[in-house]
């Protein structure tokens, strides 16, 4: 029988509760087959406690659906899963099927470290998607090869208090509206109530990437040597932080200073009713709408120019193979299991987001809270809508995406102008992107 040395509801919730990234596995030893003669696989991934809960009530699952496939696993916080997973990668001892972070596939993909999936996916195949949209398994893709499966999505989405743009009659069609118009209506219910129009994402590059789609361009690209070069015009990124700045200046919305301090969400302005337009992906309807104070009622409604291709559907992460897995076949169907199988859905619910499977969210779909619901039915409504996905983060993206955090400050701040930070932003990519690709 399989040891598993960690005390679920005793060891791990108190090392959560001190405040220290939890860790804990199921394991015995590192060979690829058990003494009984079942094959061995590992399994790795980050999360709070409620997902390792449900991973593990989902291997027991996999593992009676499966008697010949053992599976061992270990789990972490953030921060200490992707420590851990570097020094498993230097030592060619990663897991078989591994949690894959869109900001980290590049890495690993580029680096063999993960397996081409290609010949274990499609009908009739280890990994079932022929009920995930194509442009979600496109996610997962890089130089060709198909390097990570997603088991839930989301999307760009405006989460609005609608009283609030009421009160200031400031209200857009949301079926057909632009980026001036959502400017204007910022400015006008900061000018007619007092309260922010906006506030902005903590990852506050994902609003330049979607304005940046709407007007046909894309954050970055790969050339034909596979290398990464940013792919927009100076006059976009121009306009669009212009906007920034002016909202900004009239106090519109938030500096980042502010954006940035804020620690729970239930301190949030938007939970506080004192925030008009929130555009983030559509899985944090869910999330602001718990958190909200009484009285105050969020609205999930569309972007702007969301309906020419700029939506695209947003993998939550992935699960990836191994390279060096010994047995890749059994990894697959593990994945598989994860991401389509129904008594797994039903174990993990909306744990991860909304399911990537239509047949799999369709499964859970009456058990989900209403918040829920409507977060899934905004996937549904926005199906016609949809683009190709966005290319995968390049290694040193976040190094990037800090400088942008930056850039993006000082023009709240009043204390750089959008030409400088074009000109700053663009230096620090190339130089980010010269030193991790020959």
């Amino acid at each position: 029988m399989k040891t598993k040395s960690l005390l679920l509801l005793g060891a791990s919730l108190s090392v959560l509760a001190l405040g220290i990234a939890g860790c804990g596995n199921g394991s015995k030893d590192k060979e690829a087959d058990s003494a009984d003669g079942k094959t061995k696989i590992s399994f790795t991934w980050w999360g709070a406690e409620v997902r390792h809960e449900k991973y593990i009530k989902a291997i027991e699952a996999f593992e009676k659906e499966n008697p010949d496939i053992d599976v061992d696993y270990e789990y972490a916080a953030w921060d200490d899963y992707w420590k851990k997973l570097a020094t498993k990668s230097a030592a060619g001892e990663l897991p078989d099927v591994m949690q894959m972070d869109g900001s980290y596939l590049a890495q690993y993909g580029q680096k063999n470290q993960l397996a081409d999936l290609t010949e274990f996916t499609g009908e009739g195949k280890t990994i079932d998607t022929t009920n995930i949209d194509p442009s979600i398994i496109d996610s997962g893709k890089l130089d060709d090869k198909f390097f990570a499966i997603a088991p839930a999505v989301n999307a760009m989405s405006m989460i609005t208090n609608q009283a609030l743009v009421d009160k200031a009659g400031a209200s857009v069609d949301y079926e057909n509206y632009n980026f001036e118009d959502w400017v204007a209506s910022i400015e006008k219910v900061k000018q007619e109530t007092g309260e922010y129009g906006m506030i902005d994402v903590v990852d506050n590059y994902v609003l330049l990437q979607y304005y940046l789609r709407t007007q046909g361009e894309e954050l970055l690209k790969y050339n034909d040597e596979g290398k990464p070069e940013l792919a927009f015009s100076k006059e976009n990124f121009i306009t669009f932080m212009n906007a920034i700045g002016k909202l900004a200046k009239e106090e519109a919305i938030p500096t980042a200073e502010v954006a940035s301090n804020i620690k729970s969400f239930d301190e949030n302005p938007l939970s506080l009713g004192k925030v008009a337009y929130y555009q983030n992906w559509n899985n944090q309807f869910v999330t602001y709408t718990q958190s909200a104070a009484d009285g105050v009622d969020l609205s999930l409604n569309l972007p702007y120019s969301a309906k020419d291709g700029a939506l695209f559907y947003r993998p939550s992460f992935f699960y990836s193979v191994a390279q060096t897995s010994k047995n890749k076949e059994a990894a697959a169907k593990f994945a598989n299991f994860l991401v389509n199988d129904e008594e797994a859905n039903k174990i993990i619910g909306t744990e991860r987001g909304i399911p990537a499977s239509t047949v799999a969210k369709d499964t859970i779909y009456e058990d989900m809270t209403d918040e829920e619901k409507v977060a899934s039915d905004y996937l549904d409504k926005i199906a016609d809508y949809v683009g190709e996905a966005s290319p995968v983060l390049p290694v040193g993206f976040s190094e990037l995406n800090t400088h942008f955090k930056d850039v993006f400050a000082e023009i709240t701040y009043g204390t750089m102008t959008a030409e400088e930070a074009y000109d700053s932003y663009v230096a620090k990519a190339e130089e980010i992107f010269d030193e991790n690709y020959d």
